[in-house]
């Protein structure tokens, strides 16, 4: 199969035409819209709310996870325990919650809690602890 030289120089014409075109489409891109950095403000309120969320999460999964270990968990927990009107106990079973009643005098566990009102009791704790950390973060 013979190529002529005609064939190879009009094969390298379109070649450098379509490269030096997609040079300048890419060019006058780059100039017609310069990159802005996005900018999100939001309100005070707004971030204070995202705090107290964020805070509130960590407690909850401190208490469910690990029992309630320091003053303010201690403090929710018991909240808890007193509008419940029983001692309870958590824990964390495959990605449901589950409380369960503690017998006051023996420290036993006397019955398990239902799915809905473990998902009762975990939506008042974090109710609870969102309330608690409203109170004492300063304005």
């Amino acid at each position: 199969m013979n190529i002529s030289t005609y064939q190879i120089h009009n094969v390298l014409r379109a070649y450098s035409k379509q490269l030096s075109q997609s040079r300048r489409l890419s060019h006058n891109k780059g100039v017609a819209e310069p990159k802005r950095a996005d900018r999100i403000s939001i309100s005070a309120q707004a971030r204070r709310k995202a705090v107290i969320d964020q805070v509130t999460s960590d407690i909850v999964n401190r208490i469910i996870h690990e029992g309630p270990d320091d003053n303010v968990e201690r403090e929710v927990f018991k909240q808890l325990e007193d509008e419940y009107g029983n001692s309870l106990s958590v824990k964390k079973r495959d990605s449901d919650l589950v409380f369960k009643v503690i017998d006051k005098e023996n420290g036993e566990v006397t019955k398990t809690l239902s799915i809905e009102d473990s998902k009762f009791l975990r939506n008042r704790l974090e109710a609870i602890a969102k309330s608690r950390i409203d109170d004492q973060m300063i304005t």
